[in-house]
């Protein structure tokens, strides 16, 4: 399982420079979904090292909780790894992919993500979201190297 889990781990990394380009086009929505799949791919890599079995469920904390990852409660990384997936998940669903960009709007707004953010709130979320998600891979991977080692 150690390749399979190391195609989800390469495929983190090229999905949160997609998510970086789609940004960068203004394509605010699309690098939003990206950034979440980039962290899901990370941590389907990170069970797949555990456990064979591709759980069909999309719940980022549901995930983490069964990685080692989680596991890490002693590393001085796992308190920020646990805010910064909380950040992820709040402006992050897999449905993401079908939605379109007005129905974005529409969950950023039931979801309370447009609360004092003056300008494009969609635009501001891409950015909140593209940054945690990237902060999360950093943090993956040093775990990731650490536990190649062993």
């Amino acid at each position: 399982m150690r390749s399979l889990a190391e195609n989800y781990y390469k495929a983190a990394f090229e999905r949160i420079e997609d998510a970086k380009l789609l940004h960068k086009e203004e394509r605010y929505p699309f690098a939003m979904y990206a950034s979440g799949l980039a962290v899901e791919c990370l941590l389907r890599a990170f069970r797949l090292l555990v456990d064979s079995t591709l759980d069909a469920r999309h719940d980022l904390l549901l995930l983490w909780k069964k990685t080692a990852l989680a596991d890490a409660h002693r590393e001085p990384s796992y308190k920020r790894s646990y805010y910064l997936l909380n950040e992820i998940s709040a402006r992050w669903q897999n449905t993401h992919r079908f939605a379109s960009n007005d129905d974005i709007r529409v969950v950023l707004k039931k979801s309370r993500q447009d609360r004092g953010i003056k300008g494009d709130f969609v635009k501001y979320n891409s950015q909140k979201l593209y940054k945690a998600a990237k902060e999360f891979l950093r943090l993956g991977d040093q775990q990731w190297k650490q536990l190649s080692k062993r």
